[in-house]
């Protein structure tokens, strides 16, 4: 009897230690993940069907969120949190495929993974952004009046139309800075934008809309260069899928 006392408390342990070694921390309604993604933190914090249900998943695409989608799944009837997972993690796959190749904007390899779990992190918190991150394409004429484009990431470290005036920073497909710049919101979905490229080489100005839904949420901004060319700049699709919407400038 002692025997097998002493093997469930042994179980017992294991499993805790277990459990515990996956939560990274406790996930909180202001946390920067919801922030991003109002619509999941009303479905998940505050939205009386989802924000009962046993089991409360939410997937996106690392590292660091390479691309900008997400899912969130929860559960109904008898779903395990397993069940849960695996739904979050198809989903949110399914909406990356459905964007396209990342490669052509930076060289991570890019899948999705649950992040939270049942209001728990289950991914270390800094490998999570602090920042927004997404795939940009900047589309422009040179002197010879020739398309030329430009492939990167893009990142910002606030929320474009909530927040006055936005910075971000765009880096080639190596890692490397290669253009910083300014947003200005007029509106919750438009405003003002600046900047400058390749150490002063290259400026343009002009004006952005922040696009939502199909075929993903991006950013467009159009605007010239001091010499009066066009610029088209793209934040959100990939280098493929950004060029047959809006590569034409």
């Amino acid at each position: 009897m002692n025997r097998i006392l002493g093997l469930f408390l042994l179980a017992t342990v294991a499993l805790a230690s277990g459990a515990w070694a996956q939560s990274q921390g406790r996930a909180e309604r202001r946390d920067a993940i919801f922030l991003r993604f109002p619509e999941m933190a009303e479905r998940y914090w505050v939205n009386p069907e989802t924000n009962a249900a046993s089991h409360k998943v939410v997937a996106v695409p690392m590292p660091r969120q390479c691309a900008f989608v997400y899912a969130d799944s929860y559960s109904k009837g008898h779903m395990s949190e397993s069940e849960v997972q695996q739904l979050a993690v198809s989903s949110c796959n399914r909406k990356l495929a459905e964007l396209g190749p990342l490669g052509e904007n930076y060289s991570v390899d890019c899948r999705c993974q649950v992040v939270i779990s049942d209001e728990h992190y289950v991914v270390p918190r800094n490998t999570l952004p602090t920042e927004s991150y997404g795939p940009v394409s900047i589309f422009y004429r040179d002197p010879n009046g020739n398309v030329a484009r430009l492939n990167g990431l893009a990142r910002y470290g606030a929320l474009i139309g909530r927040d006055r005036s936005v910075t971000f920073r765009i880096d080639n497909p190596r890692g490397e800075r290669v253009c910083e710049g300014t947003f200005t919101n007029d509106s919750p979905g438009s405003g003002r934008y600046s900047m400058s490229c390749f150490g002063g080489k290259f400026s343009s100005n002009g004006s952005y809309q922040s696009k939502t839904g199909s075929p993903n949420d991006h950013i467009i901004a159009r605007g010239h260069t001091g010499q009066g060319q066009p610029v088209s700049m793209v934040i959100g699709l990939p280098a493929q899928l950004a060029g047959g919407l809006y590569g034409g400038i």
